[in-house]
């Protein structure tokens, strides 16, 4: 609206006035305009507040119920992500006071002091235009000859009227242009600092919660992970309860002689060093007994016996223990019950009761074994795998590990090798002490503060496991055994620039710090001694590395710039992945992986990594291959799938696990549970017997163990005939190679 002329005001014409009714109707509506806009802020400011309280209470939930977790990963999540939501409400709590200290009240100072006090003027300008009205008129009503006004008084009246009109009208016009004025510019200056404000809060939340996003996304592939080990185990689970609902009532009958399911026999039972179950013990004397039953195992040179019940046992009811090295068992009849024998401790005469003569015989037997093992040793007996009934299984077969069980013995005598190598009791970055967290592919031990950097990082840069939590491969252990700190840092810390030296992160470091220098270190890779920009270069150093088996060499080149997926002109057009698959290199093969090498390129003679291991007959690769997606039915330029290889090369157990896939993925119609193709069924039928391999912890003296074998000694075997039928369709023939069939 254009503003008021005040030479207007002199004339006073209808037409100016009617637009001073206009910028009166105008401040009227920006009036109302006004304090509607003031209640929606100071409520909106209100409920900010009140929803802040709310969200404070949601974040402290969150920690309060991730400190009750016993699993470290959801209580960090849950730590996490409450403090982030604190941090939140914190830019909330400082956005609400700004918008009060910068646009509520300024408004209503404006509100105060500009427009409500343009009503006194307007009242100020009606009465002194009621006044110029009367004044004229009376002036104008004086007759020519009447002595008793004097003329020169009623004009005199008029031009005092006209005066102080005049000076009230242009104080009203100029202030209905300054209220006009100060709406484009106070006003809108105060909704701009609201704007700002807004956008300052919004953008300090979502700086704060774009930092969870990598943690984000690692935690959702560990769901992932978790969700997909649960549908396994529940498939697992009704499985169990579909044979044990299939079972007659006859089978549960205590004078079966077996438990249903159970592998032993009831005429052949098997003594073992290891044995747990209930039976019922006899207490109080000949006149006042009772019988109590108990859960007993026999765990190495001690019997253990422990109550079931939910309530607390009274004081001579706890858990009790009796050292077998003293104790002596035999079997009595001199009681009112049956199948009881007595084992006899220096203390007291224990009279136990089993269900059956069998279940009796056995504990008998596995408890005079244990005493004599006790007697004849000094250590403490090792602990042998016990079967669904308590006693162990003796065969050979049963000693093979499998490769789908959590860190084996032997793993774990690798972690804890992997720990005691120089460079590696302490954190690679920070230098703390007790480190118990690996990023695999890049070959370091870390702190747990340094992890929580390397994981945000992403899985591309850094992909972090704990030592003692997560379970470990052996391929993937050896990776660590071959790099480790000291190897890593020669790499990632081989030229560090001397104005960096006042960066380098210490224990006691805080997050920004470690994060800027661990940026630098693995992201940026700015402390990396570049040998060459050639990059044909550093992909054949990669190659060679890679061939000769040499991981240290090989992430060198990575971090300078190789290109892991580099096709050897000379060598038929072969990844680094192709060659080590070929030479059997398991551990060179994991270690491409990490570094997320396609398993599914192709060569010269659009041979996939999967073809090469089918013709190799290497079927850990062929499994490891498949659980890294790769395609089965990829196929050469002859048309031949690695399936279609295998079964000209009469290969056996690849031709297996490849038709276990095929079926697998045939009759799997769930995607969550065909992620994994049944590889725990695949691997249950290939065990690996490697106690001759040696004590070495080292991959490559594996595969120099390996040549002393003969061809059949080096195959892995085939110890389960279920998968016969599938590698021999009706009148086809192949060599059986090694397996039991």
């Amino acid at each position: 609206m254009p503003a008021l002329d005040l030479k207007g005001c002199l004339e006073d014409s209808p037409t100016f006035r009617k637009r001073v009714n206009s910028h009166e109707e105008s401040i009227q509506n920006f009036e109302a305009s006004l304090k509607s806009i003031l209640k929606l802020a100071r409520s909106q400011v209100n409920l900010s507040s009140e929803y802040s309280l709310r969200q404070q209470e949601l974040a402290l939930g969150f920690l309060t119920f991730g400190q009750s977790q016993d699993d470290p990963i959801v209580a960090h999540a849950l730590e996490k992500f409450g403090k982030s939501m604190l941090e939140v409400e914190k830019c909330r709590h400082m956005f609400n006071s700004h918008v009060a200290s910068t646009f509520i009240e300024p408004l209503e100072k404006f509100m105060k002091e500009t427009v409500s006090p343009v009503k006194d003027i307007r009242r100020r300008f009606e009465k002194s235009s009621d006044d110029v009205d009367s004044a004229l008129s009376k002036y104008m009503s004086k007759k020519p000859r009447d002595p008793t006004i004097p003329e020169a008084c009623a004009a005199n009246e008029l031009a005092d009227s006209r005066k102080g009109f005049h000076q009230v009208y242009m104080e009203y016009v100029q202030t209905l242009n300054d209220i006009e004025a100060k709406k484009k510019v106070d006003y809108m200056e105060n909704v701009l600092a609201y704007m700002y404000t807004e956008s300052v809060f919004h953008h300090q939340s979502y700086e704060i919660l774009k930092d969870l996003e990598p943690y984000m996304r690692d935690l959702t592939g560990l769901l992932h992970d978790s969700r997909q080990r649960y549908v396994e185990e529940t498939v697992e689970s009704r499985v169990f309860q579909d044979s044990c609902a299939q079972n007659a009532a006859s089978e549960y009958s205590p004078m079966h002689g077996s438990v249903p399911g159970s592998p032993l026999t009831a005429t052949h039972p098997s003594p073992s060093l290891s044995k747990s179950g209930y039976l019922f013990e006899r207490r109080g004397g000949r006149v006042l007994q009772s019988w109590v039953r108990k859960y007993f195992i026999i765990d190495g040179e001690e019997l253990k016996c422990t109550y079931r019940g939910p309530k607390q046992p009274k004081d001579d009811e706890l858990s009790t223990t009796y050292n077998l090295r003293v104790c002596s068992v035999k079997l009595t009849d001199s009681y009112d019950r049956r199948f009881c024998f007595e084992v006899i401790s220096p203390s007291k005469i224990m009279v136990l009761q089993a269900e059956n003569d069998q279940d009796m015989q056995e504990w008998v037997q596995c408890l005079r074994m244990a005493n004599q093992m006790a007697l004849n040793s000094d250590n403490a007996m090792p602990e042998p795998a016990t079967s669904v009934r308590g006693t162990s299984d003796s065969s050979p077969k049963s000693k093979l590990k499998e490769f789908s069980s959590t860190n084996s013995e032997t793993d774990q005598q690798l972690l804890n090798t992997l720990r005691e190598e120089p460079g590696n009791d302490i954190c690679a970055d920070c230098g703390a002490q007790g480190s118990e967290w690996a990023s695999t592919n890049l070959g370091v031990i870390v702190c747990i503060e340094c992890s929580g950097i390397h994981r945000s990082l992403g899985v591309h840069v850094s992909k972090v496991r704990s030592l003692a939590l997560d379970k470990w491969d052996s391929e993937t252990i050896e990776i660590m055994l071959r790099l480790g700190n000291t190897v890593a840092n020669e790499i990632f810390q081989e030229s560090v620039p001397q104005h960096m030296e006042e960066f380098r992160i210490h224990p006691d470091s805080t997050r920004p710090e470690r994060d800027l220098w661990i940026t630098e270190k693995y992201v940026k890779r700015s402390f990396v001694a570049h040998k060459t920009e050639d990059e044909a270069e550093l992909n054949q150093e990669l190659w060679n590395a890679v061939t000769d088996s040499h991981l240290a060499e090989a992430l060198h080149s990575l971090v300078q710039g190789a290109k892991v997926d580099y096709k050897n002109p000379n060598e038929e057009g072969q990844t680094a992945l192709h060659k080590a698959v070929e030479q059997s290199d398991e551990v060179a093969v994991e270690f491409l992986l990490q570094w997320f090498s396609d398993v599914n390129q192709t060569d010269a003679k659009d041979w996939t990594s999967l073809h090469y291991a089918a013709a190799n007959n290497n079927v850990r690769l062929v499994l490891a291959l498949l659980k890294r997606h790769a395609k089965a039915d990829a196929k050469d330029k002859n048309g031949k799938t690695p399936l279609d290889l295998a079964v000209d090369r009469q290969n056996v157990q690849a031709v297996t696990a490849l038709r276990l896939f095929a079926f697998d993925k045939q009759h799997n119609s769930s995607p969550a549970s065909s992620l994994d193709f049944g590889f725990r069924e695949a691997m249950s039928s290939f065990k690996l017997d490697r106690s001759s391999y040696g004590s070495s912890h080292s991959a490559l003296d594996l595969r120099q163990t390996t040549s002393e074998f003969s061809p059949n000694e080096k195959d892995i075997t085939l110890i389960d005939d279920q998968n016969h039928k599938l590698l021999h369709p009706p009148g086809g023939t192949g060599n059986t190679g090694s397996g039991d069939i």
